[in-house]
């Protein structure tokens, strides 16, 4: 029997075109297009690794989008760095293992019953993904009797799903045998790479949602019914305060109803009051109070590592003013690695930018510039800017701990680099 939360969530059949639109989000299409694009080097000298590498790397971000919209967050994720990053692997050897039982079983069975095999792991593959998802084992996204909870906790849907499935394959289809009949070799390759990854994304969130959709009957909590629940209506303690200034406000008095929850504030609140104390700061355009009170706030988040609520904060007060950070150090620090781990990268890079020459002497500039090429190199795509940093880390701080993690990453960003590097033309 479903809830009311249940209910209030709508169907996926009711917004296919959002699940076919959610790629275009500007973090999605960039790993879409960049990782898409590496597909023409499948035309140099063992290209193919480097291609496959790309589609190992596209995969883990599907995954990403998979399990950002199953805990009920509909936007497109950056990858965060917590994500396992062997999923994209597994994946491969999930569909490799499932081809060769397949084989084997049109060997020994005969065709016809390779042909149901074969039928049956297509209709039961969403069902080991999205297993792969929740758990992260191979061994586990193997077992039929997981792919046929999911089956029969979801029920027709499922049907339905795959039907959806389909058709957006046979849409690729038709729109790849487009790009190979009218481009030029390299030219298709890349675009053929866009194509796939596009329709991967939009079928992992497809995935994702119908996981949000029937989490109920799959015994899931995503996260953001979490923190609904936790949202919900509870006798707050400073409900007085909201309501004398709720008062005010209705009597045209916002500068007052302000110092109120202000002064409420200062001696120390709840979150309702805070979020209510910056809804009136918008609606007097006190932008100056909206970043001073991000600086206080979000300092209390980070000390109570709560990683979203610091990051939505943070991203608020960005929009405000993009060099804004806390007044700390260690608060700087540790809400860019929030950032980063909870799929916001750019919020990080940002927060990160001139660390080093604000805080030259800082125990964190190491750690934090190592962390931002991490973030330029594997979401960004943006090597040579993380390789400069990465060498103005070994030039300023030789000595530091992190050291053989630095020039780990340096060395693999050196290759990717070389790897990727135009030829010369030949001399005439």
């Amino acid at each position: 029997m479903a809830s009311s939360s249940h209910d209030q969530i709508v169907p996926f059949w009711n917004r296919l075109p959002k699940v076919m639109g959610y790629p275009l989000a500007g973090a999605s299409m960039v790993s879409i297009v960049l990782l898409g694009a590496a597909q023409v080097l499948r035309m140099l000298p063992l290209g193919w690794i480097l291609a496959l590498l790309a589609t190992i790397a596209m995969y883990r971000y599907a995954f990403a989008c998979l399990r950002s919209t199953a805990d009920g967050f509909l936007q497109a994720p950056e990858v965060a760095l917590g994500e396992d990053r062997s999923l994209g692997g597994k994946f491969i050897w999930l569909m490799v293992i499932l081809v060769v039982v397949t084989a084997i079983g049109a060997a020994a069975l005969g065709q016809t019953a390779g042909m149901v095999l074969a039928v049956f792991f297509a209709v039961c593959l969403p069902g080991a993904t999205m297993t792969l998802a929740l758990e992260e084992s191979l061994v586990e996204a193997l077992n039929p009797m997981k792919w046929l909870r999911i089956i029969a906790a979801i029920g027709w849907s499922y049907l339905a799903m795959i039907g959806v499935c389909v058709a957006i394959s046979m849409s690729q289809g038709w729109a790849q045998d487009v790009v190979v009949r009218f481009l030029p070799l390299p030219v298709a390759l890349i675009g053929l790479g866009i194509i796939s990854n596009y329709v991967v994304v939009a079928l992992f969130h497809l995935m994702g949602y119908v996981l949000y959709q029937y989490h109920e009957e799959l015994g899931l909590m995503p996260a953001a019914v979490q923190r609904q629940v936790a949202d919900a209506p509870a006798a707050d303690p400073d409900q007085d305060k909201l309501d004398a200034a709720a008062a005010l406000v209705r009597e045209g008095k916002l500068p007052e109803a302000i110092d109120v929850l202000g002064q409420a504030l200062r001696r120390g609140s709840t979150p309702a009051v805070h979020a209510q104390y910056r809804r009136m700061l918008r609606a007097a355009n006190d932008n100056e109070g909206l970043l001073t009170h991000g600086r206080q706030y979000i300092a209390v988040l980070i000390d109570q590592d709560d990683a979203r609520g610091a990051v939505d904060l943070l991203r608020q007060c960005q929009a405000l003013d993009p060099a804004f950070a806390p007044e700390s150090p260690a608060h700087i620090s540790k809400l860019a690695h929030m950032a980063a781990h909870v799929g916001q990268a750019q919020a990080a890079l940002q927060l990160l930018d001139g660390f080093a020459q604000r805080f030259p002497n800082s125990q964190y500039v190491a750690r934090n510039g190592l962390l931002a090429a991490e973030l330029l190199h594997e979401k960004l795509g943006r090597d040579a800017q993380a390789r400069e940093v990465l060498l103005d880390l070994k030039a300023s701080h030789p000595n530091d701990p992190l050291m053989p993690e630095i020039d780990t990453l340096l060395a693999t960003i050196e290759r990717m680099i070389a790897a990727t590097a135009k030829k010369p033309p030949p001399s005439r």
